[in-house]
């Protein structure tokens, strides 16, 4: 995988984490006024770590489009507008020893902000997305937990999830500081539950109890939680301490692989606790 091209998508989210503030909060904070990020054009949305570095941008609205895209919508760029970029996998195929293997290449593209950046385009962009989720946020995250058949505790002093025994023990929600601030806690530890081999088989050994890939899980359900909590309308309560942000500012900038890797992992996570 392309160092550079790594480097390139991390920048803003180090950026962000080296001045101080939550890159995930900003993320959940735009999801919950304005819906996923999409295209303004196919009207799909991002996914994977591109939610993070549309999202956490403050933008305006959560529509995006491509200089040409802009253009063929009757619209266009503003003069001195930045580009935002995105990635995607392209997979090459390539013959070795007579043998057809499949090599995944990350590319990336740019994308303008429909209102920040474009002009003409404001008829068409709708400031809010379709809503994804139940109306009440418990239901979304007990509705995966009943369906997946997961052991749910309460009256421990900390939260976890035990892949041994497929359980999430949880403190009583009296002992938070709001019912979000449960839910949020809950929505961590349910992303962490994906991970059980019998669903998307994250929780290795090593993932589960410690080392660098137990750090990766964790920022797969940082990540996750973000996503799963800004689409059911939790508030969770972000960590917000410079300890804990420079934290990740270390660890991605030493793990320049990860954001990809995670943002990729959470999303499948927050497909499957809404049954996608």
């Amino acid at each position: 995988m392309n160092k550079k091209t790594l480097s390139l998508i991390n920048e803003t989210v180090l950026k962000t984490l080296a001045a101080g503030v939550n890159p995930w909060r900003k993320t959940w904070k735009s999801i919950s006024d304005h819906g996923m990020p999409h295209n303004l054009k196919s009207k799909r949305n991002y996914s994977g770590a591109n939610v993070i570095l549309l999202g956490m941008q403050g933008a305006p609205c959560n529509s995006w489009v491509t200089y040409k895209q802009a253009v063929e919508l009757g619209g266009n760029v503003k003069k001195g507008s930045k580009s935002s970029i995105v990635y995607f996998w392209q997979f090459l195929e390539k013959e070795d020893a007579g043998k057809k293997k499949t090599i995944p290449m990350v590319r990336t593209y740019r994308v303008f902000n429909a209102l920040r950046d474009c002009e003409g385009l404001d008829h068409m962009v709708e400031q809010k997305g379709e809503e994804i989720g139940e109306s009440h946020p418990a239901d979304a995250l007990n509705k995966y937990i009943k369906r997946e058949g997961i052991g749910l505790d309460h009256g421990t002093n900390q939260p976890c999830y035990h892949p041994a025994f497929d359980r999430i023990h949880m403190p009583h929600e009296s002992a938070f500081d709001s019912s979000d601030h449960y839910q949020g806690v809950l929505a961590h530890e349910a992303i962490h539950s994906t991970g059980h081999h019998s669903r998307l088989g994250r929780l290795t050994q090593k993932a589960a109890f410690g080392g660098e890939n137990y750090a990766l899980e964790e920022l797969v359900a940082e990540l996750g939680a973000c996503y799963v909590c800004a689409q059911i309308g939790i508030e969770p309560d972000f960590n917000n301490s410079a300890s804990y942000l420079k934290n990740w500012l270390d660890a991605l900038k030493e793990n320049d692989s990860w954001l990809i890797s995670a943002g990729g992992k959470a999303q499948k996570a927050a497909n499957l606790i809404f049954d996608q």
